[in-house]
């Protein structure tokens, strides 16, 4: 309940690629800017269920002050950078199944997943 999966194929944008999440919602951005780190685990599909059950951090997720410009604009979205080097999304590149659990409700909730090639965060 409340985790979402992907599967990202193309394994050479674990090493040459940024990676972005793109979330909306029934909320202003203000509030989704300062809740969904709080609320969201994301690590690999094998990882995710220890991290929610035993209350351990995912792979974090930063605010960006803009939108990527190599990403098609979307009014009332916000952009967090995922943190690339953290030992969960190493666990994600090993598998290549990313997922993510947000805790607690945010209406309408709506996310996207980007990577950006030639650079990494």
């Amino acid at each position: 309940y409340g985790i979402r999966v992907g599967q990202i194929t193309d394994r050479s944008l674990f090493s040459g690629a940024s990676f972005i999440l793109a979330a909306r919602g029934a909320v202003d951005t203000e509030t989704l800017r300062a809740n969904l780190p709080r609320r969201a685990k994301l690590g690999s599909v094998e990882h995710i269920r220890d991290l929610v059950m035993r209350q351990l951090p995912g792979a974090d997720i930063h605010p960006m002050p803009a939108e990527p410009r190599q990403i098609p604009f979307r009014a009332n979205t916000v952009y967090f950078a995922i943190n690339t080097r953290h030992e969960q999304w190493q666990s994600v590149a090993t598998s290549g199944a990313v997922a993510l659990h947000v805790a607690g409700e945010i209406p309408d909730l709506d996310l996207e997943m980007w990577a950006i090639r030639g650079s990494q965060s």
